[in-house]
C-alpha cells in the first residue's frame, strides 16, 4: 500500500471513532426524550450530533484533509 492509501484508511478509522462517540449518545438522549425545553432538546442535539457529521464526512474520505497531506501526489 502507499502511504496516501495508509493515510486515506487512518482516517476512515478515526472516521470510526466518531461514529462510536456519536452513536453512544444516542440512548442517553432517549432515556430523557422528551426534553423539558427547546433549549436542553438542542443540548442532547449536539452532544451526539456532532460527532455524527464529523464521523460521516471522515467516512467518505475527508478530502480536505487527504489533499492537504498529499497534495496533488500521483506516485
Amino acid at each position: 500500500m502507499k502511504p496516501k492509501d495508509i493515510f486515506k484508511l487512518a482516517v476512515r478509522l478515526l472516521g470510526l471513532v466518531f461514529l462510536y462517540q456519536g452513536l453512544s449518545g444516542i440512548p442517553q438522549f432517549l432515556m430523557f426524550f422528551p426534553p423539558s425545553n427547546v433549549q436542553e432538546f438542542f443540548t442532547y442535539l449536539l452532544h451526539f450530533g456532532w460527532p455524527l457529521l464529523v464521523a460521516f464526512w471522515l467516512l467518505c474520505g475527508a478530502p480536505p484533509i487527504v489533499r492537504l497531506a498529499y497534495p496533488d501526489s500521483e506516485s
